[in-house]
């Protein structure tokens, strides 16, 4: 009955039939796997490693290590020497190229990888260029500096220049050195002015980026963007980004970015302020430090200088001044800025308008929550609100919160546990030692019941020793007799089978363990399949694996048996 009534919910909720994913071994009984791609593995029993397409074998088991699989070509490692074949499985090039090379400029781009068309190889004495049929690349007498991508850097003649990967000249050898700044992409090279050697920058394309203009160069990482300082003979400093495209002029003695694309941190005589790419100067260059906030999409810039915070807007104008340090902004409406600072080691909450609206004695404020503070005195936890009136006791020890701060709780498990809610309002629910806070809901155990408190209110009150996933109203949950599966909104059990383990429904299929066998079940609750017997080591965490594998959209998962040997398994569909 209740498998009915489940099949009558999914169709009606509109759900859609699934393909049944299929699994099949790709190979069993082996010491070791290691994916080369989505069809690809290598294999290793008894000591040495194998290739194998699905379940071809297109190398022997003979290999010390195989390396990578890219641009269509297989490393192989034989006696701490590479060769490589082909996707086919034929051997192009004997294992003749040393694993490490010498020269310094190795650290720029990798050894005996084919990329582009071809590899860079050491044969002990040179580097050198490789086709996929093995042959070297015929380079006209000059010397192979290094190789990423598809750009090769070489010297012939005295001179520097580039190629591709195939050797086609793009920058004729004609300065004194080429050095790189991002692999493939953006390098330096260096060429005389006025007797002087001098930086500048181009591309992977041969194109000019910047003249030779600088005596020094060099790449700085902010927010996972990459940025190119460069340094004339007068002390100033231009800023690159990292295609070679020119962001400001050398006007200033530095430019920072600030993680913000419109605003750039200059330096002019030791002193910071902000300047915009379009050259406007927001904040003159005037304070020991300054950054960029935004509170309620308004841009606004916390300079210091000395012991004194100044807040600045667009216009250089001073919003709030004071002794101390900002934490964090709150509210920025009606031209009054509300936001938590520090003075003298404490804190408190400062309007920009009248000061000090909450007095800074707060040893220290763990977030907020609306116009609402969750602050601490001595050891104890308690929420005043904007104007420092006690909303919460400080009679709480410990406080947690969900990862994305929809909501806070105070607990200490003497009297009773209060959740702060993203709207600043407030949830009592049975004193805990110990909770677990999500965005929508906080989880504990209370007289031995795991319960779910939703932030709307909603109490999820059953004897679960656990609590798992949940997949179109499917809720697993751990009880007495093992875990299975109940209806996440009438909390009442979808099926009357219990199981040493579950896994969360996935596009209409979970994974289950029952006596150390991992199988597949559909919402109906039946067996679909036994992909693992009790041979197999390691149920739980295969069950997971299988339900990742298919989460995760990648190709493979591999299992050991319980004599120590690995079966690789692929997922079909």
């Amino acid at each position: 009955m209740k498998r009915t009534i489940l099949t009558f919910l999914l169709f009606f909720a509109g759900f859609s039939v699934f393909a049944q994913p299929e699994y099949k071994k790709m190979v069993t009984d082996v010491d070791s796997v290691f994916i080369l791609d989505g069809n690809y593995y290598a294999a290793k029993k008894d000591g040495k490693w194998a290739v194998f397409r699905n379940t071809t074998m297109i190398l022997d088991y003979y290999y010390d290590a195989i390396d990578i699989l890219s641009d269509g070509m297989i490393t192989f490692v034989r006696n701490n020497q590479a060769g490589f074949a082909d996707t086919m499985g034929n051997v192009v090039s004997m294992a003749d190229y040393w694993l490490d090379t010498p020269f310094e400029r190795y650290n720029q781009a990798p050894l005996n990888v084919f990329s582009n068309g071809s590899a860079l190889v050491y044969d002990g004495e040179r580097l050198k260029l490789i086709n996929k049929q093995g042959g070297e690349i015929a380079l006209d007498g000059a010397e192979i500096i290094s190789k990423a991508s598809n750009v090769v850097i070489f010297k012939k003649d005295g001179a520097y220049g580039m190629a591709d990967a195939m050797f086609n000249v793009i920058v004729p050898n004609k300065y004194r050195q080429i050095q790189t700044v991002m692999m493939g992409q953006l390098y330096t090279y260096m060429s005389q002015k006025d007797g002087v050697d001098m930086w500048g920058l181009i591309d992977a394309s041969g194109q000019v980026k910047s003249a030779a203009q600088y005596e020094d160069m060099t790449v700085i990482n902010k927010d996972d963007k990459f940025y190119i300082k460069a340094y004339t003979q007068a002390g100033k400093q231009a800023l690159y980004a990292d295609n070679g495209e020119l962001i400001f002029q050398p006007l200033y003695q530095g430019v920072e970015p600030t993680g913000k694309d419109k605003y750039y941190v200059m330096l002019d005589n030791t002193r910071k302020g902000i300047i915009g790419t379009d050259y406007t100067v927001y904040v003159p260059a005037q304070y020991d430090d300054i950054k960029v906030v935004t509170v309620d999409n308004e841009d606004l810039f916390v300079a210091k200088q000395d012991e004194m915070t100044y807040i600045l807007d667009k216009n250089n104008k001073t919003v709030d001044l004071f002794s101390g340090s900002v934490k964090d902004m709150v509210s920025y409406k009606d031209s009054e800025l509300i936001y938590i600072a520090d003075s003298m080691l404490n804190y408190g909450v400062r309007s920009s308008k009248s000061g000090w609206i909450v007095e800074p004695k707060y040893l220290d404020v763990f977030a907020r929550a609306g116009n609402n503070f969750v602050v601490r005195v001595k050891d104890k936890w308690g929420v005043i609100d904007r104007t420092g009136n006690e909303i919460v006791p400080f009679e709480y020890k410990k406080v947690r919160a969900s990862s994305a701060k929809t909501c806070i709780v105070l607990y200490d498990g003497k009297t009773k546990s209060e959740v702060l809610k993203e709207d600043g309002s407030l949830l009592e629910f049975e004193n805990v030692t110990s909770v677990l806070p999500f965005d929508k809901y906080v989880e504990y155990t209370y007289k031995k019941e795991r319960i779910r408190l939703f932030l709307d209110g909603t109490i999820m009150r059953k004897s679960f020793q656990n609590i798992g996933g949940q997949w179109n109203n499917i809720l697993a949950v751990q009880q007495k007799q093992g875990w299975t599966y109940i209806d996440a909104r009438t909390y009442e059990p979808l099926t009357d089978q219990y199981y040493d383990f579950v896994t969360v429904f996935y596009d209409n299929y979970a994974f289950v363990v029952k006596d150390k066998k991992v199988m597949m079940i559909d919402t109906s609750f039946n067996i679909v399949k036994t992909l693992l017997d009790e041979n197999y080591k390691y149920p739980t965490a295969n069950a997971t694996a299988f339900n990742m594998l298919r989460m995760g959209n990648k190709n493979f998962v591999s299992v050991t048996g319980n004599n120590g040997k690995i079966t690789l398994i692929k997922l079909i569909r």
